[in-house]
């Protein structure tokens, strides 16, 4: 068995790794924004919280924080 493709998976394991955080902080930063303009335009909070529920990608509970 040639060990050089278990090598190289765990030599991009790191950079999967920081790449799936990066999407996580992106989609948080995008749903704070949105419940933001949300309030902004005047919708009360209750309103804005299930909106934003709605609307939000669900992560599988291991990219949770």
């Amino acid at each position: 068995m040639n060990p050089l493709p278990i090598f190289r998976f765990f030599l991009r394991l790191p950079s999967l790794a920081f790449r799936i955080a990066g999407l996580v902080r992106i989609t948080n930063r995008a749903r704070r924004s949105f419940k933001k303009v949300l309030r902004k335009e005047g919708l009360p909070e209750d309103v804005a919280e299930e909106l934003e529920r709605h609307f939000t990608p669900r992560f599988p509970s291991l990219l949770k924080r």
